[in-house]
């Protein structure tokens, strides 16, 4: 099949806004299924590595203009990728205490960092800067107000060490209201094209 066929039919409008309520469907049933019992460590991962990607994904094409697509994979990376600092505190030498919470960087802190690194950056260091600063503020969203209440984010630190959380349903509120901004994105790009 020609490339430009394929590239006109998966960014259709119908197929765009289709994979963006697949995605937060997904999520759901992941939701509903870290909720139903209590998962080892590993399996909580491989469940909630790909729910942070299509979170991420979805509110991306709500409000991503079609220029900074370049950022897209950097953005992805962050997204996950800000996980990795959960791997000493199952280590042990970890304090027992911060097993069940979420480490420091998952925090405001760590996403300023990121954006003034970038800012300060040129080049590819600059996308790939902002954009994984991007993926751990779209990390944090799900964090908020992860299925079953969550620890929460230390959100604010290093001004304040407690833990931020939101209840479930902002979460899936942010969510179903992405996938309407998509769903009117799409509807006035298909009123745009030539017929």
């Amino acid at each position: 099949m020609d490339p430009a066929r394929v590239l006109q039919v998966v960014t259709h409008p119908w197929v765009v806004t289709g994979a963006a309520t697949a995605a937060i469907a997904t999520i759901a049933a992941i939701d509903t299924a870290l909720a139903a019992r209590t998962w080892p460590v590993p399996v909580v991962g491989l469940l909630d590595e790909p729910a942070h990607l299509l979170t991420t994904a979805v509110l991306l094409a709500a409000v991503l203009p079609v220029r900074l697509l370049p950022v897209v994979p950097w953005v992805l990376a962050g997204s996950v990728l800000i996980d990795v600092d959960h791997v000493p505190l199952y280590l042990p030498s970890a304090a027992q205490e911060h097993i069940d919470g979420r480490p420091i960087t998952h925090s405001v802190a760590t996403v300023l960092v990121l954006a003034l690194a970038g800012s300060a950056a040129r080049g590819r260091w600059r996308t790939a800067l902002l954009g994984v600063g991007t993926g751990v503020s779209l990390h944090l969203v799900r964090d908020l107000a992860a299925p079953l209440g969550g620890p929460g984010v230390p959100l604010l630190w290093p001004v304040s060490p407690s833990s931020v959380t939101l209840p479930y349903p902002c979460y899936a509120a942010v969510l179903v209201a992405a996938v309407a901004v998509v769903a009117l994105r799409q509807w006035r790009r298909s009123r745009q094209r030539p017929h």
